[in-house]
């Protein structure tokens, strides 16, 4: 024993190696010195082996270079007492050999599955020590035996030694692993030194009388155990459990005492199932009481410290209901609102509350409850027992049951009067000073040259663009200027350290991809010595000044282009593209006012197509700064959806020094010049009285198409369509009437033919019909629906009905008939045909050889 600082002993296990070898070689003569007793007493139970466990847990509490130190203190504690109850040439160091592989095994596999500091916790940490310790060691041990052992009846000598081996292990190991030195300094107490001790002795009497007169022995030392188990801590109930097992062990070996019948039935019979029957379930009730016990001490300890938390805080704290009715608060508290305790119980949260914090604390409180949130915090304000208003910082977390329904509300209160007081003072004085600065444009900084250490308000942070959780230093303002005028800033404020006058300086700084610029001034502050001991300045930030002067010429450039461009509509862009101005007229053709497209990108308020339904122009600036090349093609569609067609230039603006600061973009309104143009256009290409395609529109389509045949598959369809009987109505009813009926027959017409296909007029009552991309019965039948259609159609005037007819001839256009005269010829000569043979027919060009007319040449006859 040695002497601790408050003088209490203290039990301490030998520091030294060789008393710790020497103390665990005691230990296993002891235990080997039973076991082999056993075998002395009777031979009709099978060995209890102790030492091979006292080895397995060894191995468990000592490093790794230690173990074979430990294997040899154990087998010379396991020589010694063999050699005590046989002689020497009885030994066999086989047994010695195989008990420390098993002893290995075990105490690999126990550090493998069992933490180092308290290695039975719960029942599955007892187990994967059964695991490591009871079951996976005893077989490989056993196994050994089997293999290396010569023996009569080797099967029984492999379940006697593994039984035995599992049966001291579960014995011996769990008490081994669980005792400490400082263990034993809990029996100080005298209660629990009294309690161990009693129930140790009633189990060991009560146990040695229920084996010697008991019909049914375990059954009372299960019980005995289970007793044991639940009166007693986990190391003493093992303790008692291996005294039991020990003792139990010697009345079975003993035949003087064995000699109930059941007794001996059992022991002849099933020697193992005693033991096991006897250490499970009591070693599973320790474990289980064990757990049980930290529970209730960890449940009884929080308590003990929320109370002790709660009760001496110097923070108000309270208990609520989920109604708001306050349960328990503590005195710091009370001394906060001045309310004593009870009076708290008879009030509820609501009533102390200023009703214009209380909605957001209910709606807070709803999501605590809801579950949307685990806790919250605001600043609220109470009503204090003399009705005052005071502010506290609430802080409110939820206790909910088993089944998560609320149960109460915990609450922290915490006085932050005084300082909400001085926050809101100070808060106004901020606010002025904040003010000035900001109405001036100043931002205060201070360089204190001794530690080298500089300091910005608020405004000089947002000037550099600098966050305002960094430290600025000379380095981050010099980063922060524009490198043309960092060297010349620099110098100046160097050299005004060794001046007598003011520090006044201008400079730009980057901030956020644009420039600024900033004036500062400063004056020297000095110590008694007479030297600079700081620098105090101000910053002005001078950019929109200098915006103003710059903005001045900009409107003075812009104006001047504006007056050369007043007829037409103007638009001044930046060098964004992004508009800064819009004349009158801009604004009527785009649909645009100028205060709605100031700022905006050009594109997305000039709306230019190539066509009308083309595609928008992407930039004004690609190409020739001119866009005369596509003038005819222009077109600007209004915001209110109308359109202009359009020509336009842009012009750039720049400074006295030749710096781009934007654009002009001249538009010009061209809709009445060229719908003229397209209406002569139309006029050259359409026939007048009918509004198809004329002779010559309808030739130029028939080139493009000769042109472009080039593949083997492609062929397109020409049809000749001539009108009959046409000229007995123009004769009976009228030119007035011929010209009506060559419209009606002309939208009819055009009603029967697909998108895509060319009809024209080619004169008179003759029609030409270019079918592209047309197979042979596909062009039969679009000029067979022509035909049956002209022949059908009433064609009424002044109350009189006509009947025209309609015959049609067709020809092919591949590759190997693509001349334009030629296929012309053979067109009418197919009509010609089809009027021939009966009229209102259709006839294909080379069809039937023998119904095509001996002349060939009708169509250049006609031109």
């Amino acid at each position: 024993m040695v002497m601790n600082k408050v003088s209490r002993p203290v039990f301490v296990v030998p520091t030294h190696p060789v008393l710790r070898l020497a103390s665990l070689g005691l230990v296993t003569f002891i235990f080997t010195l039973f076991s082999l007793e056993l075998t002395q007493l009777g031979a009709l139970l099978a060995p209890l082996w102790f030492p091979t466990s006292v080895m397995m847990v060894a191995f468990y509490r000592h490093s790794r270079r230690m173990w074979p130190a430990i294997a040899i203190a154990c087998t010379l504690g396991n020589v010694a007492a063999s050699l005590v109850l046989f002689p020497l040439h009885e030994l066999n160091l086989i047994y010695s050999g195989i008990n420390i592989a098993e002893a290995a095994v075990g105490g690999l596999l126990l550090r493998k599955l069992l933490p180092c500091y308290n290695p039975l916790q719960n029942l599955h940490d007892w187990i994967r020590l059964a695991i490591g310790s009871a079951l996976i060691p005893p077989l490989v041990g056993g196994l050994l035996v089997y293999l290396l052992v010569p023996s009569d009846n080797p099967l029984q000598s492999f379940i006697v030694w593994t039984l035995s081996e599992a049966i001291g292990a579960l014995a011996l190991v769990p008490l081994g692993l669980l005792f400490k030195p400082h263990y034993l300094l809990r029996h100080r107490n005298p209660r629990l030194l009294l309690e161990t001790l009693l129930t140790l002795a009633v189990t060991l009497a009560l146990s040695a009388l229920s084996m010697i007169y008991m019909p049914w022995p375990y059954t009372c030392i299960i019980v005995l155990l289970m007793w044991s188990a639940v009166r007693l801590p986990r190391m003493e109930a093992f303790m008692v459990f291996l005294c039991t097992v020990m003792l139990v062990s010697l009345i079975m070996s003993d035949s003087t005492l064995s000699q109930h019948v059941s007794v001996v039935y059992t022991v002849t019979n099933a020697s193992w199932m005693p033991f096991v029957m006897i250490l499970l379930p009591a070693n599973v009730m320790t474990m289980v009481m064990y757990a049980f016990r930290a529970e209730s001490k960890h449940i009884v300890e929080s308590e003990e410290r929320f109370r002790n938390a709660m009760e001496y805080s110097a923070i108000g704290m309270a208990l609520v209901s989920t109604e708001g009715q306050w349960l328990q608060v503590n005195k710091a508290l009370c001394q906060f609102l001045g309310y004593s305790p009870d009076e708290f119980r008879e009030l509820t949260f609501q009533e102390l509350t200023l009703p214009e914090d209380l909605d957001s604390d209910l709606h807070q409180r709803d999501s605590l409850v809801r579950g949307d949130i685990n806790t919250y915090t605001m600043e609220k304000r109470y009503y204090t027992r003399q009705g005052e208003v005071v502010w506290a910082l609430l802080a409110v977390s939820l206790v909910r049951n088993p089944d998560s329904t609320p149960l109460y509300f915990i609450a922290q209160i915490e006085d932050i009067d005084e300082l909400k007081k001085t926050e809101q003072v100070n808060q106004r004085l901020m606010e002025r000073i904040t003010l000035a600065n900001e109405a001036g444009g100043v931002g205060i900084w201070e360089w204190d040259l001794k530690p080298n250490k500089i300091s910005w308000d608020k405004r000089m942070f947002e000037l550099y663009g600098v966050p305002s959780h960094i430290q600025p230093t000379w380095q981050i303002w010099e980063a922060c200027l524009v490198e043309e005028d960092r060297e010349k800033a620099t110098r100046k404020v160097l050299n005004s350290l060794k001046s007598t006058t003011p520090l006044m300086l201008e400079f730009r700084v980057k901030f956020k991809g644009k420039i600024r610029h900033i004036r500062s001034l400063a004056n020297r502050v000095l110590n008694k010595q007479g030297e600079v001991e700081r620098l105090l300045g101000i910053n002005i930030d001078m950019t929109e000044v200098k915006e103003l002067n710059d903005a001045l010429f900009q409107e003075k450039e812009r104006l001047h282009i504006t007056l050369d461009s007043i007829g037409e509509a103007v638009v001044c862009t930046d060098i964004n593209m992004n508009i800064n101005f819009m004349n009158p007229v801009a604004e009527k053709m785009s649909g645009w006012t100028q205060q709605e497209a100031l700022n905006k990108p050009l594109l997305s308020v000039l709306h230019i197509s190539v066509g009308d339904h083309g595609p928008l122009i992407g930039n004004f600036r690609t190409g020739d700064l001119s866009r005369s090349d596509i003038d005819d093609d222009l077109v600007l569609h209004s915001r209110h959806g109308g359109s202009f067609d359009i020509q336009y230039s842009i012009t750039p603006l720049s400074t006295l020094n030749g710096e781009n600061i934007g654009s002009v973009l001249v538009i010009q309104d061209v809709t009445e010049s060229r719908e003229m143009l397209r209406q002569l256009s139309y006029s050259a290409s359409h026939d007048v009285l009918t509004h198809l395609a004329n002779r010559a529109s309808f030739e130029s389509h028939l080139k493009r198409h000769l042109l472009n045949i080039d593949n083997a598959q492609e062929r397109h369809a020409l049809v000749f369509i001539d009108l009959d009987r046409f000229k007995s109505v123009n004769d009976n009813a009228g030119h007035a009437a011929g010209d009506a009926l060559l419209r009606e027959i002309s939208a009819l017409m055009l009603s029967l033919v697909r998108k895509g296909d060319i009809l024209a007029r080619l004169g008179g009552d003759e029609f030409g019909l270019l079918l592209p991309e047309c197979k042979e019965e596909d062009a039969h039948d679009i000029a067979q629906r022509i035909v049956d259609g002209v022949n059908t159609y009433p064609f009424t005037w002044e109350g009189r009905t006509h009947h025209v007819g309609a015959s049609a001839g067709i020809t092919f256009i591949d590759r190997h008939n693509t001349n334009l005269t030629d296929l012309l010829s053979q067109a009418d000569i197919a009509c010609y045909a089809s009027k021939n043979n009966g009229r209102g027919r259709v006839t294909i060009y080379g069809a039937h050889p023998d119904a095509m007319p001996r002349v060939h040449n009708r169509f250049s006859q006609k031109e």
